[in-house]
C-alpha cells in the first residue's frame, strides 16, 4: 500500500529542505519522529500514539483496541516508519437499530520519520492489552563522526 502521491511529494520536499538546512547548521525541518504529510490522506479512524525517549531508545505506543497482531503491519523504508492496520466492524444483527455510534472502524496508516540516531534494523514490537509498543534503539553519539580537514598552502 504505501504513501499516496501528495504524501510522497510532501516527504520529498521535507527531505530537500532538511538537506539544505542541515548544511548551514540549522535545525532540521523534518524533526525527530515527525509525521510526514501532517495527516494527508488519513481516514476518520486514526489511533492515538505517544512518542517518548530516553538515552537508550525511542518508545512509541499506539492504541489498537480490538485489533490483533494479524491486523497490523509495521515497515521501515527510507527512514520512514509506517504503521498500518485494519479494524473490522463487528457484525451486528440486521434487526438491531443504533441510536448512537461512536466507535471507529476501518483502515489507518501512521507514518513517522525516524531520527538520525535511530537503529531501524533493531526495532522491537510487542502487543499487550490493545496497545502496540515499539522500542527503537538509539545509536551512541561518537566523536568518530567528525572529520578534521587540514588546510594546505
Amino acid at each position: 500500500q504505501g504513501f499516496g502521491p501528495v504524501q510522497q511529494l510532501h516527504q520529498q520536499i521535507d527531505r530537500l529542505f532538511d538537506d539544505a538546512f542541515r548544511g548551514f547548521g540549522l535545525p532540521s525541518v523534518r524533526s525527530a519522529l515527525f509525521e510526514p504529510g501532517g495527516g494527508w490522506g488519513t481516514t476518520a479512524f486514526r489511533p492515538s500514539l505517544n512518542v517518548s525517549s530516553d538515552n537508550a531508545s525511542y518508545q512509541i505506543s499506539l492504541e489498537a483496541p480490538g485489533m490483533t497482531e494479524a491486523d497490523l503491519s509495521i515497515e521501515v523504508k527510507d527512514d520512514i516508519l509506517t504503521i498500518q492496520g485494519q479494524k473490522q466492524e463487528e457484525k451486528e444483527s440486521k434487526d438491531r437499530h443504533f441510536y448512537r455510534v461512536e466507535r471507529s472502524y476501518g483502515h489507518f496508516q501512521r507514518t513517522l520519520a525516524l531520527p538520525d540516531d535511530a537503529v531501524a534494523d533493531e526495532i522491537k514490537a510487542t502487543m499487550k492489552d490493545g496497545v502496540l509498543n515499539l522500542l527503537i534503539p538509539r545509536r551512541e553519539a561518537s566523536d568518530a563522526e567528525v572529520k578534521k580537514i587540514t588546510i594546505n598552502h
